[in-house]
Order: C-alpha cells, then sequence, then structure tokens
C-alpha cells in the first residue's frame, strides 16, 4: 500500500481556488450570501422589536382604558362607594391589580374629581438585544363630576294654551329640574333665572328696577323690542328700553277701578327671577304660574339670552348688594370666554308666535281727553269722569260728556266745564294722562264709554269711535316673530350658550321653532306633557357634568 502525496504548485493553487470561487458564485443552489444572511438577520431583529412595540402599546392601551372607566365610575356623583375602593376593584377586575400606581381624590358636597395612574412592566423578547430588557406601559387619567359655574335660564311658556293640566304639569317638571340643580346640601356653583313669557315678558317689580324701561308709564313692566335688537344676546341695564303701554284689548270693564286683564301682568305675576340659587325661591314663584294671554317665544328667548349675557351683569350684582342675588353669583354673567363656565337656555312651549300687540302711540303717550273727579277720596270706585267731545280753543266753552250723567238728560249729560256742578271736598277734577285711562279702563270700555255716545250725539264720526274701539295695533305677526326667535337663538348658539328646546303638544309650526332654535337635533324634544317631567329631569342631569379631562 503506498501513500500518494501531490503537491500543486503555487500556480496551480491559484488556478485551483479561482475555479472553486467562481463555482460558487454561478451556483447558488442552496446557499446564501453573507449580504443576505446579514441582512436576514437584521430584519428578524427590527420585526423582534416592531413586536415588543405592538405588545407594549396593546398593553398600554389596556392600562389606559382600564383608568378612563374606573376614573369616570369613580367620579359618579351617584356613586356613593369610595372612589379609591372603585378604582381599585376595576383594576382587579381585569387581572391588573399590580399596574394601579396611585389614586387622588378631590372632593365636596357638590364635586368630585377623582385621578389615577398606572405603570405595567413587561419583559421584551427581542429588544433585549439592543439592552433593553423591560418595556413600560403608563397611563394617567382624571374625571370630573360636578355642577362647576353653570348658569341657566328657564324660558318657559305661560300662554293661554297651557291652561289646564299643562300648567300643572310644566309646574312639577321646573321644580324638579330646580331640586336636580340645585341639591338641598347646597350648589354655589349654579345660578337659575326664570323667564316666563307669553304674549310678552314681564319683568316684575325687582328685576325692572335694574333695567332702564321709558317712564311713559308705571303700572307694568314689560319691555319692546325692535326687529334689530334680536341680532345680539345683550340688553345693556343702563340703555333706555321702549315700555309696553299698560291695556287690556279684550275686555269690556266699565268700573274705573284697575283693567282687568292687563296685556303686561302686573307685580310679580309670572315675573322674571334672575340668577337665583335659592331652590325654595324659585320653586315658590313657579308654583304661582298661571296660563294666559298669547305666545311670544321671541321675546321669552331674547331675555333667556339676555340674562346669561355679560353686559346683565351690572343689573345682577345690583340685584346681588340688594339680597336677591347670591353674593357669589354677583360677578354673573360671566363672560362668554370663560372657559370654566357654562350657560344654558331651557326653552320650551306648546304652541306658537302669534301676533303681538301694543296701544296705538295716540292712545299710548300723551294727555287724554278725559278729566276724573276724585270726590276728595283715595277710593277708585266713587270716582266721576269727563270726557271733551268738543275742544273750542281760546275760550271755555268746551263740551264736556259726563260719564256718571247720561240718564240725567241731555243738559246735565254735557257740560262746559270739566268737573261735576260743585267741586267735590275742595278736589278740582284732573286731565288723565292716556296711560292712566287705559290703565283702569278696556279699550273697549273706552270705546264704548266715552266715544260711543259721542258719536250718537253727533259730536264725534264713526270714524272717531272706530278709532278708539281698535285702539290697539299689531306690531309684530307670528311669522317676524319666528325670524326673530331664529335670529336671536344663533346669536346665543353663536356665542357658546347651549340651547335645549322642547316642544310640548305644539303644532308644526311651534315644533319648526323649536327644533331650529335647538343647538343640535340631540337638544330637540318633542313630547307629550306627561312626559314633560322625565324631559326636564333628562336634561338637568345632562347639565350635571361627567366628563374626562385627560
Amino acid at each position: 500500500m503506498r501513500i500518494i502525496s501531490k503537491i500543486k504548485t503555487p500556480g496551480a493553487l491559484k488556478s485551483s481556488t479561482s475555479n472553486l470561487l467562481g463555482r460558487f458564485r454561478h451556483d447558488d443552489d442552496g446557499a446564501m450570501s453573507y449580504v443576505a444572511v446579514t441582512g436576514a438577520l437584521i430584519m428578524m431583529v427590527f420585526g423582534g422589536i416592531g413586536i415588543d412595540m405592538i405588545h407594549a402599546e396593546l398593553k398600554r392601551n389596556k392600562v389606559q382604558n382600564t383608568l378612563d372607566r374606573a376614573v369616570l365610575a369613580a367620579a359618579n356623583m351617584d356613586n356613593t362607594m369610595d372612589p379609591e375602593f372603585v378604582v381599585q376593584e376595576y383594576f382587579r377586575a381585569m387581572n391588573m391589580s399590580d399596574a394601579l400606581s396611585g389614586v387622588s381624590v378631590d372632593q365636596s358636597l357638590n364635586y368630585k374629581r377623582v385621578t389615577a395612574d398606572g405603570n405595567a412592566t413587561m419583559p421584551s423578547n427581542f429588544m433585549s438585544l439592543l439592552g433593553v430588557d423591560t418595556l413600560q406601559a403608563s397611563g394617567s387619567a382624571t374625571a370630573e363630576h360636578g355642577l362647576t359655574k353653570i348658569e341657566i335660564s328657564l324660558v318657559l311658556d305661560v300662554s293661554g294654551s297651557m291652561g289646564g293640566n299643562k300648567i300643572v304639569q310644566l309646574r312639577d317638571a321646573a321644580k324638579g329640574f330646580v331640586d336636580l340643580m340645585l341639591p338641598a346640601d347646597g350648589s354655589d356653583m349654579v345660578s337659575i333665572s326664570v323667564i316666563p313669557y307669553n304674549a310678552t315678558v314681564n319683568l316684575g317689580d325687582t328685576v325692572s328696577q335694574y333695567f332702564t324701561l321709558d317712564d311713559v308709564h308705571d303700572y307694568s313692566s314689560c319691555a319692546t323690542f325692535e326687529t334689530n335688537d334680536f341680532t345680539s344676546t345683550a340688553v345693556d341695564p343702563s340703555t333706555e328700553l321702549g315700555r309696553l303701554g299698560h291695556f287690556d284689548p279684550y275686555n269690556s270693564s266699565t268700573s274705573g277701578g284697575e283693567i282687568a286683564k292687563p296685556w303686561c301682568a302686573t307685580g310679580q305675576t309670572s315675573a322674571v327671577i334672575a340668577h337665583s340659587s335659592d331652590a325654595d325661591v324659585l320653586k315658590a314663584h313657579i308654583d304661582t304660574l298661571n296660563a294666559g294671554g298669547n305666545t311670544a317665544i321671541d321675546l321669552g328667548m331674547k331675555w333667556g339670552a339676555a340674562l346669561l349675557d355679560p353686559a346683565a351683569r351690572p343689573a345682577v350684582q345690583a340685584l346681588s348688594v340688594a339680597g336677591f342675588v347670591a353674593p357669589e353669583h354677583s360677578s354673573r354673567p360671566a363672560a362668554y370666554a370663560d372657559s370654566e363656565t357654562l350657560k344654558f337656555v331651557v326653552v320650551m312651549t306648546d304652541g306658537q308666535n302669534t301676533t303681538q300687540y301694543d296701544l296705538k302711540p295716540e292712545f299710548k303717550f300723551g294727555m287724554s281727553e278725559v278729566w276724573v273727579d276724585t270726590r276728595g277720596t283715595n277710593t277708585l270706585n266713587d270716582d266721576r269722569f269727563a270726557f271733551r267731545v268738543q275742544d273750542n280753543a281760546g275760550d271755555d266753552s268746551d263740551v264736556y260728556y259726563w260719564l256718571g250723567n247720561s240718564g240725567q238728560g241731555y243738559a246735565m249729560k254735557y257740560q262746559n266745564r270739566p268737573e261735576s256742578s260743585a267741586i267735590s271736598n275742595g278736589v278740582e277734577p284732573y286731565q288723565m294722562t292716556n296711560a292712566e285711562l287705559y290703565s283702569r279702563f278696556s279699550i273697549a270700555a273706552v270705546a264704548s264709554e266715552f266715544y260711543y255716545p259721542a258719536y250718537v250725539d253727533g259730536f264725534l264720526t264713526y270714524d272717531d269711535y272706530a278709532n278708539a274701539y281698535y285702539g290697539y295695533q299689531a306690531t309684530v305677526n307670528g311669522s317676524q316673530a319666528d325670524t326673530n326667535l331664529s335670529t336671536v337663538c344663533d346669536s346665543a348658539r353663536d356665542n357658546g350658550v347651549v340651547v335645549y328646546a322642547i316642544g310640548v303638544e305644539a303644532p308644526q309650526a311651534g315644533l319648526d321653532a323649536m327644533q331650529d332654535c335647538a343647538s343640535s337635533v340631540a337638544h330637540y324634544f318633542d313630547v307629550s306633557g306627561d312626559d314633560l317631567n322625565d324631559t326636564f329631569s333628562s336634561i338637568a342631569r345632562s347639565l350635571q357634568m361627567l366628563r374626562l379631562t385627560q
């Protein structure tokens, strides 16, 4: 046996190596290049890092979602359990007790704030190749539930169609709303204005003192507005407003005492209350609301928006000094830009806008043609009245019709003096203003008791009598009132006011107006009277802010 050894020369060795590399280069069956191997390894590492990051993000989402749900439940004012315990229970249910880092609670009678932090540690798989052995999944959440700086205007329809059971349902619903927003343990964060409306809005003896109405009379306190006034929510307390005439357009009272049903209510009858936080005062006032009159939703909404506009602040401050508004609310209405204050209007109707009226100018302003003989007493019912039917300028021969002498013959009925045959108790009759005349006689009574006899006896024309009989005139029709309402609703919403609008068994025109006024479809309600209480309660609960802040 021989061992044969072949030794290649350097030239032969070089040639053999070249051939081998050439074959490796051209034959890729089952083989990879160094570059391909290196690239594959890099791709595997980065793919693994991606998987680690996905796992970490899923874990972070789980931590954050659990935190969100936990603090929302813990902050709910209706939840009487310990807030920290509630959060812990949420994490325990998710098998994540070790991920809860801490819980803090800030709570008062009407406010609860819960903050929770979470952190979960998980091992890395591929990132450890880069020296990162663990990954963190952290989160934080805060929830608040409370009645924080809320201003509300309740704009309530008390027109004639609200009579019967509807007004009872409205009273109950509105009082329930007050109870929810102003709980028995108190709330210094919420103020509520009540704006009842029918054919107009009665500012009442209290609120009217802090706005400026013209001095045409002082029998009632209803303001008038021009069309352009509805483009703004503001009513400046120092700017003079027109005052609606004080008159009774429908009844035929002839007592000469006081008109039976004035177009603008007197005193505190269905009057406005501004920024009250006294639940008892609000509910007692709501209990006095009665139905009557036409429907002017635009005027109700105008005042509802005005009492949320910062222009009204001087009036609210003065009301606070007088004891009608709580001191902590004296700086309301807050500026629209105040991010800590929310403003809401809740407006409801069971009808639609109707025609609005006022006295004709010739019967609203200035002096009347009527003199009154008070007989020297303070009793209205014994007064006697003389109506000047013929004014002879430059002499004392004017002719007066004496209302109380109609059955005593022509000579006694008409006299040349504005007083009776003898001055009563030394007090002479005086000429009444139109405002005073129409505060004591209805429009129909003025026409029938004064103008009609003078027309029959030839002292006045039929046109004189007819003009007095129709002594009031339309100032705004229903269509224009709808436009005014839409305009002021737009203005309120543009200023950040949230408008809830309720149609209660209303006709289609009223429902359309409410839907147009509401902030959104979700803020509009078409309900029956039986559902009114639930509707107001639902709105109240939605105003009790439960919000995720972080």
